[in-house]
């Protein structure tokens, strides 16, 4: 049996959420089809959106996107530790979120990459 993401992950890929989908051992999950249906409807092409899914597409949980911004600068930037401290990274993060769209999972925000 797949990992069932839900809307108490941190960050979900969107290719977890597929597989869980199509897997037939799975019960039908409406609530995981509504978020593929809502995130699809979302964008002008309506196929090139699922293969968006497919090829990989992350959700950033709204109460965890400061921390998985962190951990991205941090990836991106080689920092020495002692100048971490000099980093606004609320800044960063509302700055990053120009680059994002957001999207309802019953009932939290989770935000993704605009493609």
């Amino acid at each position: 049996m797949l990992y069932k993401p839900t809307n108490s992950d941190d960050v979900i890929d969107s290719r977890n959420i597929l597989d869980y989908i199509k897997d037939k051992d799975n019960d039908r999950d409406f609530e995981l089809e509504n978020f593929v249906k809502k995130f699809r409807d979302e964008h002008y092409d309506y196929d090139k959106s699922l293969e968006d899914l497919e090829f990989g597409v992350f959700f950033i949980r709204d109460s965890y996107f400061e921390d998985y911004m962190w951990d991205y600068f941090l990836e991106v930037n080689q920092i020495d530790e002692a100048l971490e401290c000099y980093i606004d990274i609320e800044a960063f993060a509302r700055d990053q979120q120009y680059n994002y769209s957001y999207i309802d999972f019953g009932g939290e925000q989770y935000w993704y990459q605009q493609c």
